[in-house]
């Protein structure tokens, strides 16, 4: 659905707030990354190989087909003993062969895999190819039934030490792979996020972000119903026009799965608020629960949108749609630095409006001079 926020109040912008004025409900900050992870040199990595049970059953298997055979084969033939007659020495090269080769995939394949945090950087080491992510490029990190899953735009990877079983992933059942999947995404997040500031006049709480998690497709789903028919009803009459649950639910699915994007939930007194989505170049989608309106949680995403996207300064300028009849979204957008363009095209759900789009430049990059 489109991008949605509140209708301004009397010399007010968007939610409660003036354009230079700081909420006062919604306390925001960027968190540098030295504020919560320290380098590399300076911490502790933290290593996860596979289970333990797998690491057993491995050392187990090498130590019997990689070390016993091949000892008891030399031993024998040091005895004496003729089972292979006069083939006794190429019978023990095969042997001590296979042994080798035992030893190596046993140590490849079970012993050698790890995944790594150490300082900003989530290395992934598998049998015969290593992966390295930086914390400010992930977009993606997820268990699976092949491997822990972390990607980037450019890049993906599934750490073969940490795998959920495909019973687990079917019932939802919480495995180690969930708990150091949740562990990465705690430094992922306080990596990239802006930290949220409690005050203690603010009895709601301030707005906590976090990314979105896979199979968080019904909560971003009834997130953005909840904006919609709140503030889009001129637009979208809902006796006319039903709301399009099953669509949106099946879009953001989609979303979920696009390591291009990012998805990012803001919740106050943790229950969940409204929701961001973009990548490098555009905002995708933002909206506010109905019970939260008014509040900056809206602003407090934006904002942590565009800083994310302007940390990169490659990142010229960004854009947006929003429905050319939302005339609170677009005075909102227009007070936080945003302009309009002549560029149109018709929303993706009936009686299918116009959306105007709407664009800010970078404000840390210099413009050149005419």
């Amino acid at each position: 659905m489109p991008l949605t926020v509140d209708r301004p109040a009397p010399e007010k912008i968007g939610f409660e707030m003036t354009a230079t004025k700081p909420p006062e409900a919604i306390a925001y900050r960027h968190a540098a990354p030295a504020e919560v992870a320290a380098p590399a040199s300076e911490t502790v990595p933290q290593t996860w190989r596979s289970s333990r049970r797998t690491l057993i059953l491995v050392t187990v298997l090498m130590a019997i087909v990689g070390l016993a055979i091949p000892a008891a084969a030399v031993i024998s033939l040091a005895a004496g003993a003729t089972a292979f007659g006069d083939h006794q020495l190429p019978v023990l090269a095969i042997i001590c062969g296979l042994a080798a080769v035992v030893l190596f995939f046993g140590w490849r394949l079970g012993l050698h895999p790890r995944l790594t945090l150490s300082g900003d950087e989530i290395e992934v080491v598998n049998p015969f190819r290593r992966h390295r992510f930086d914390l400010s490029d992930i977009t993606m990190i997820r268990p699976g039934g092949d491997g822990l899953v972390i990607a980037s735009p450019g890049q993906v990877a599934e750490a073969w030490c940490v795998q959920k079983p495909n019973a687990a992933v079917r019932s939802g059942r919480t495995t180690r792979a969930d708990r150091i999947c949740d562990h990465l995404r705690t430094a992922w997040e306080s990596y990239r996020l802006p930290a949220d500031e409690n005050r203690p006049d603010d009895p709601g709480g301030a707005a906590r972000l976090r990314f979105a998690r896979p199979g968080e497709e019904e909560l971003l789903t009834e997130l953005e119903r909840s904006a919609g028919l709140a503030r889009l009803g001129h637009i979208f009459p809902s006796e006319e026009f039903p709301y399009p649950t099953e669509e949106v639910r099946r879009r953001w699915a989609d979303v979920l799965d696009d390591r291009s994007r990012l998805t990012v939930v803001a919740e106050v007194a943790d229950r969940p608020a409204g929701y961001a989505c973009y990548d490098r170049q555009t905002i995708h989608h933002l909206g506010v629960a109905a019970d939260f309106q008014r509040r900056g949680v809206g602003t407090t995403l934006l904002t942590a949108a565009e800083d994310d996207i302007f940390s990169d300064p490659a990142n010229r300028e960004i854009g947006l749609w929003v429905l050319r009849d939302n005339d609170s979204a677009r005075a909102f957008y227009r007070a936080a630095g945003w302009t309009d363009t002549d560029q149109s095209r018709t929303a993706e759900f009936p009686p299918y409006p116009p959306e105007v789009r709407m664009l800010r430049h970078n404000p840390h990059v210099p413009r050149r001079g005419r």
